[in-house]
């Protein structure tokens, strides 16, 4: 039976990767720092709470045998106040060094990196002039950093590292600040939505094309290769929000130019979009509308 050790694997992400591995015949080590009880209560998961530990102590808990993948998601401060703390963000670097090292400890050869388009945001920025830096890219640099910093501790040490670069992940089971839940949320509850002009490049990926992107990744991917985790198919973000709104309540009027945009416009360019089609054959599966939709009957379902 194959085995896997996920980081972060309480979270919204982390618990659809575990129920995807484990749907795939997986056995689970999961780490973090509480967990439900339907991790709790399956035989083939092995919880491991991470609660004020050092990633140098779980070698002792965690069994030494051959893994086939050590998926590292776990990152405090993906919003809200701590997103610009850099101190938050600084542990979470030395954190991710830590556990690629303890890849090597337990057997494990090979890791997978949740990396952010965000990091990408960040080193345009640094090439950019006339732009205000905003507390977003102390999460990006900190992003960044761990990509750069694990890679290298991953080469040094033996271990296999693939980073994969994912946009914005949305869908059944999210709850969070994030745009999509947020604004699907407030047009449901008949909410006003306020955003940017919306012609900055954007790119959204339904959890389960996500996560069965990650998994190919891990299986069949190639060792110290980028993967783009997203639709394939960037576009201005207004047109993902107009989409959005004609697919939750078409008689809303969303904010459109309500807020400033001061950031900076990736070029997905850079990218090659379709890297994990070619390198494992998962084609994604659930167009953006139809994605919406689920969410939107979901938060639904949440409110009554």
């Amino acid at each position: 039976m194959r085995k896997a050790i996920v980081t972060g694997a309480n979270g919204f992400i982390g618990k659809m990767l575990v129920n995807a591995l484990l749907e795939k015949e997986y056995e689970v080590i999961a780490l973090d720092v509480r967990f439900d009880d339907v991790l709790l209560n399956n035989a083939s998961v092995t919880c491991v709470n991470v609660m004020n530990k050092e990633a140098v102590e779980l070698k002792d808990v965690i069994p030494s045998v051959e893994y086939d993948c050590f998926f590292h998601l776990a990152w405090i401060g993906t919003s809200g106040p701590e997103r610009a703390d850099y101190a938050v963000q600084l542990n979470n670097v030395k954190m991710a060094c830590d556990y690629i090292l303890l890849c090597k400890e337990v057997g494990c050869k090979r890791v997978v990196y949740a990396s952010s388009i965000n990091e990408m945001e960040t080193y345009e920025y640094l090439q950019s002039d006339d732009i205000e830096p905003t507390g977003g890219y102390i999460y990006g640099t900190g992003k960044l950093a761990a990509h750069l910093m694990g890679e290298t501790v991953a080469k040094m040490n033996g271990v296999e590292f693939i980073p994969v670069i994912i946009t914005n992940i949305y869908g059944v089971g999210e709850k969070s600040a994030r745009m999509i839940y947020t604004a699907i949320n407030k047009l449901v509850h008949k909410e006003h939505c306020s955003f940017t002009a919306g012609y900055q490049t954007y790119d959204f990926i339904y959890i389960t094309d996500a996560i069965n992107a990650i998994i190919a990744v891990a299986e069949s991917g190639k060792a110290f290769n980028r993967y783009y985790i997203g639709s394939g198919a960037p576009k201005p973000l207004r047109e993902f929000l107009m989409e959005m709104r004609n697919v939750v309540d078409p008689e809303a009027e969303i904010g459109l130019g309500d807020i400033p945009f001061n950031g900076v416009d990736i070029s997905y360019s850079q990218f090659d979009l379709k890297k994990v089609e070619k390198d494992t054959g998962y084609k994604n599966q659930v167009p953006f509308a139809e994605g919406i939709l689920m969410t939107a009957d979901y938060i639904r379902g949440e409110a009554e």
